[in-house]
């Protein structure tokens, strides 16, 4: 569970990830994930907190040295941290689709790095996941789910 100097001493988690990536048609690949986490007596005897993420995708190589990719995600989360630092219980889904044209010195995989993307991403979630703590960006009246992101990233293998 990492090091968290706040875990409980009988804290416990259960982590699953299952991902692969494979070419659907000459020039197009998927790559699917399945991650999901069980945890309880985490922080507070008593707490639970259970989370499970799909995502999919899909890269289309249209140059040698350019691809676009898309990207959907779908978590849900069940949370109930037994009123640890006033945090309150919530269920819910969180939501994200992603553009990103990508360059790259060669496409070919997943495996061909280093890459850099431009990228958007349209965040939505369930309105009662703001009710979790007042003292992030998610318990801010005015962040209500709907946000656009923009950036960019580098990935560089070794």
């Amino acid at each position: 569970m990492g090091s968290d100097g706040n875990l409980t001493d009988d804290a416990k988690t259960t982590r699953l990830g299952l991902y692969g990536t494979t070419y659907v048609a000459p020039r197009w690949r998927v790559a699917p994930a399945v991650l999901a986490q069980t945890s309880d007596d985490r922080y507070a005897n008593g707490d639970s907190y259970d989370w499970a993420t799909f995502n999919l995708r899909f890269a289309n190589e249209l140059t040698q040295n350019f691809e676009m990719q898309y990207e959907a995600s779908y978590q849900w989360m069940d949370l109930d941290p037994k009123g640890y630092k006033g945090r309150n219980a919530v269920e819910g889904g969180y939501t994200r689709f992603t553009l990103a044209p990508t360059f790259k010195p060669q496409v070919g995989g997943f495996w061909q790095r280093p890459e850099i993307r431009v990228f958007a991403s349209y965040s939505d979630w369930d309105s009662e996941l703001n009710n979790f703590a007042g003292d992030d960006a998610l318990g801010k009246d005015n962040f209500t789910g709907g946000q656009w992101t923009f950036g960019t990233q580098m990935e560089v293998w070794f």
